[in-house]
């Protein structure tokens, strides 16, 4: 998943506008954010240290790789998330699992396929 979707992501899971989003990092207008959501740009690394100034909570793991958790732990410092933000990290763990269960069947359809053409 490219940043320009965690982004996304995460600007939904915060369910906030992507001008709010964007004034919480000190930008008075929201093109900067709206052209990395669409691909035209890349976030730079004092944009990214923002929103982790901005907000806290998230990890930055995620944000910048794709790994792990959208959101700390509990027992991090910093990341006193609330009951939603836990209920939209499980959400979004399913739904990565469902792709991953998803291109694993197709995976193993395509090699069964594959076998029951090598015995005939």
């Amino acid at each position: 998943m490219t940043i320009n979707l965690r982004l996304q992501q995460l600007i939904d899971s915060l369910d906030i506008s992507v001008l709010e989003f964007a004034r919480q990092l000190g930008e008075h207008r929201g093109e900067k954010v709206y052209h990395i959501l669409h691909g035209r740009l890349k976030p730079r690394y004092d944009t990214l240290e923002k929103i982790l100034a901005a907000y806290p909570q998230v990890n930055g793991d995620w944000l910048l790789r794709g790994e792990g958790l959208m959101f700390k732990a509990l027992n991090s410092p910093s990341a006193a998330i609330t009951t939603e933000e836990r209920l939209r990290n499980m959400e979004f763990l399913l739904f990565q699992l469902t792709e991953r269960v998803a291109l694993l069947q197709q995976t193993n359809d395509q090699l069964l396929a594959e076998i029951k053409g090598q015995r005939e």
